[in-house]
């Protein structure tokens, strides 16, 4: 297994000698990547207020329910107005979760859910805001509705999409036996 990944290694450097190249199974690129980002201070807050957003979405049950009712209703809006189509495998719940550091895509798949549940999740903490149980609550959800509305935020966060669904893609040729080379090229080139 050692030779295949230095074989290819080598064939990766002599097409580009500017290369850098990391051995990365599973999700060792991704979070090598993330590690390497919270060390820069605009990434770690946005990973920051990302990780407390999903902490108070799903805290609850009920909170849970709320985001799943927005999404509901702007789905059946979207229906009414023929935005999207259904059929089968269309048109999937999508759930928030923390990205570990067992998942290997785990960091992608939030950002992207995320962004897909971006104005669900703002309308479950605009209603914790108003309505939260105590001072703390309210006002937790009120700052965190301001953070995510931000425009440093949000272009963190379409940043972030961008390059882990670069390594995401990356890891997904990897693992691959055929056509490795190619695949692992042509998933580095925007």
């Amino acid at each position: 297994m050692q030779g295949e990944i230095n074989g290819l290694k080598t064939l990766i450097i002599n097409d580009t000698p500017s290369a850098y190249c990391i051995h990365c199974f599973a999700h060792q690129l991704q979070l090598t990547l993330v590690a390497v980002a919270k060390k820069h201070y605009e990434a770690e807050q946005f990973f920051d207020i990302l990780a407390n957003v999903l902490n108070v979405v799903e805290g609850s049950f009920k909170r849970r329910e709320m985001l799943r009712d927005d999404q509901a209703e702007k789905l059946e809006e979207l229906l009414v107005l023929g935005e999207v189509h259904t059929g089968s495998d269309l048109n999937q719940e999508l759930g928030l979760q923390k990205a570990g550091d067992i998942q290997w895509g785990s960091h992608f798949k939030t950002v992207r859910n995320f962004i897909s549940l971006f104005s669900s999740v703002a309308h479950v903490l605009g209603v914790l805001a108003i309505e939260g149980s105590n001072y703390h609550e309210r006002s937790m959800a009120k700052s965190l509705v301001d953070d995510i509305r931000s425009y440093d935020f949000v272009y963190m966060l379409h940043l972030m999409l961008k390059v882990l669904a670069l390594t995401y893609d990356l890891n997904m040729a990897l693992p691959k036996k055929r056509s490795r080379y190619c695949k692992c090229n042509e998933a580095c080139w925007f």
